[in-house]
């Protein structure tokens, strides 16, 4: 494939990805408009990301005889038009149906972009392009959530869904100029695959650290809002959207991933790393000020991305013979953290309060950061 498949799989990723965050900034928003408290509106953000955790696990049941062109094409269709009914400012009932449609297409465009990604210029390039597209999709989260904020302000909360689900028309006429491309083989996952993986302590530890290390992220992004706008009743969208400006590090951390590891000097050690700044970057949330929120923020997508980024890697090298399980374990491990991340911790906030929220991150990373030196201690046989 060419330059203008990727590109237009590239322009698809943001997209996709912006859809997908697009409602967090302007969570006390539609908080204060329905009158709802904070666990339904979090729900908004957990619809679309509970299908992203059984995808990888149930796709492959029914989109073996699907090509990625047509799949692409369907989804974002559905996407566009669940954008654009959102944009005529539906009640909470309805927005929150509209958002479990959006988050069922969301793993089939996914799963589809990664396989463009994989395939285009052939095999020598694959990890190369496969770095461009999560490059993309941290470019899509940040857009979703600046863009939103600031088209709030300037319009209305519809306004700013109206201008992605112009984005997802593009993208869906844009799918319609891709190349024709092999059916996917995603294969189906069995539990007897799924055990035996599991029987290996560094894949359990490697998931368990998948999950954490998302729980952690989207509870933080998702709660955010509703503590800096309680810090200030009167703050903006713009200025609590712009919050996630820290959130582009983790394009840089992306493409420079293979570096940061032989800098390093290994996938283990640069793990550990990663979680110590996760540590630091979580714990300077608990800073009361709104204004040092945006500098915790860059240390906190730093540490975030330095680990999701090698993680991954890190578990594609110890499997040799089922990549293809292990890829689509590691995602579902990932977003199960971020479905959890993104409700349950909201209930301890609303009720204990910030300080109590942050710690009990705090513990959790505690959890992971031992996991990953853990990770360090697996035999070297195993890499």
């Amino acid at each position: 494939m060419g330059f203008r498949n990727l590109a237009i799989v590239i322009y698809c990723a943001v997209v996709g990805f912006a859809v997908l965050y697009a409602t967090q900034p302007l969570l006390p928003l539609l908080a204060a408009q329905w009158n709802r408290p904070i666990g339904d509106t979090a729900l908004l953000t957990t619809a679309t990301m509970v299908p992203l955790a059984l995808g990888p696990l149930l796709y492959g049941y029914i989109l073996e005889h699907i090509s990625t062109k047509h799949m692409l094409t369907a989804g974002f269709s559905v996407l566009t038009l669940a954008q654009f009914a959102i944009s005529f400012g539906p009640d909470y009932p309805v927005f929150f149906l509209l958002r479990t449609i959006e988050g069922l297409m969301l793993p089939a465009i996914f799963t589809a972009l990664m396989t463009y990604s994989s395939a285009a210029g052939g095999p020598s390039k694959t990890r190369r392009n496969i770095t461009i597209y999560i490059a993309a999709t941290i470019m899509g989260g940040y857009s979703g959530r600046v863009f939103s904020g600031l088209l709030t302000d300037a319009f209305s909360w519809e306004h700013a869904f109206l201008f992605w689900a112009v984005a997802a028309l593009i993208a869906t006429l844009l799918t319609l100029r891709l190349d024709s491309d092999p059916r996917l083989r995603l294969g189906k996952i069995k539990l007897a695959e799924i055990r035996a993986l599991a029987a290996r302590p560094v894949y359990a530890e490697g998931l368990i650290g998948a999950f954490l290390l998302f729980f952690v992220f989207a509870a933080m992004l998702n709660f955010l809002p509703f503590h800096m706008r309680d810090n200030n009743p009167d703050i903006s969208q713009s200025a609590i959207a712009l919050v996630y400006t820290g959130y582009l590090v983790g394009v840089a951390i992306a493409l420079a991933s293979l570096h940061l590891v032989r800098w390093f000097g290994g996938e283990r050690r640069t793990l550990v790393i990663g979680s110590l700044v996760y540590l630091v970057g979580t714990a300077a949330f608990a800073l009361p000020s709104n204004e040092l929120a945006y500098f915790s923020m860059l240390i906190f997508a730093a540490g975030m991305f330095t680990l999701h980024s090698v993680l991954s890697a890190f578990l594609n090298h110890l499997e040799t013979e089922r990549k293809g399980l292990i890829n689509g374990l590691y995602v579902s491990a990932y977003y199960a953290g971020g479905a959890l991340g993104s409700y349950l911790p909201g209930f301890l906030y609303q009720y204990v309060g910030w300080t109590a929220f942050v710690i009990l991150l705090l513990c959790l990373l505690g959890v992971l950061t031992m996991l990953t030196m853990m990770l360090r201690q697996a035999p070297e046989h195993s890499a």
